[in-house]
């Protein structure tokens, strides 16, 4: 199955000398770890806010031709960070978000990245519940990106350009801005958000979510999306003072 991998790299690696611990990872899984929501323009009802579940999630530009039609939606990860390691870390080695490919299940032969363009995430710490209409997140008309001044605080950490039919790409996101940001999160057992969105009119792309869908029109089934964090190597006492690094997402 063919994913799109971006890759989070602070601006400082560390060196792992000879006798050292491996560095530690965790492993967040979509919906099992951290929702997914899509938001945008609809048709009936006027807004799209779903809590992506089954079947997909979407990025998808805005195009109000009636030739080419298509519904601008954005895509968020609420990342609830509570428990991610056993203990405080001090940096962050890289952090790697996996997309993996929704594929229809019932006949239609289309790809993932339906139209190809240009994906921009970014970093927030804006935390409130996107899928609540009484917040008003919606797609913006005037901004390409559909975000307007939603997420207020948002850092750009990645751009990748897809093309049609995807086959797979990755791309490093830089983490200079918000890497301390991102720490102290972590350390806090605090939140962080990832919105995905495009600014390319003609874009439209669909990722899986884990489950499959069970519509008898158009359904779709694809592996979740994962977050991996990845700390620098400690040395023997760091890790006897950070614990036992838990190796997948703690469930609760």
């Amino acid at each position: 199955m063919n994913k799109v991998t971006l890759v989070v790299i602070a601006a400082v690696g560390a060196q792992v000398g000879v006798g050292s611990v491996s560095a530690q990872t965790t492993v967040l899984t979509g919906n099992q770890d951290f929702t997914i929501s899509n938001v945008g323009e609809g048709f009936i009802p006027s807004v799209t806010r779903r809590n992506a579940v089954d079947s997909r999630f979407q990025i998808n530009g805005r195009n109000p031709n009636s030739a080419s039609r298509n519904f601008g939606l954005w895509a968020s990860f609420d990342v609830d960070l509570d428990g991610v390691f056993g203990g405080p870390i001090s940096s962050l080695d890289s952090v790697t978000i996996d997309l993996f490919e929704a594929q229809p299940i019932t006949g239609q032969n289309i790809d993932n990245i339906i139209r190809g363009g240009t994906i921009n995430v970014y970093y927030t710490l804006e935390d409130a519940d996107v899928l609540d209409a009484a917040n008003g997140f919606d797609w913006i008309d005037s901004d390409p990106e559909g975000l307007g001044t939603q997420f207020a605080d948002r850092v750009l950490v990645g751009t990748l350009d897809v093309v049609d039919g995807n086959s797979g790409a990755s791309f490093d996101l830089d983490l200079s801005a918000i890497g301390g940001s991102l720490v102290d999160e972590i350390n806090s057992d605090g939140f962080v958000r990832f919105v995905f969105t495009t600014p390319d009119m003609d874009t439209a792309t669909s990722f899986g979510v884990g489950a499959p869908g069970t519509s008898t029109v158009l359904a779709f089934d694809g592996a979740a999306p994962t977050i991996r964090f990845t700390v620098p190597a400690p040395g023997g006492g760091a890790l006897a003072a950070l614990g036992l690094l838990a190796m997948s997402r703690r469930r609760r």
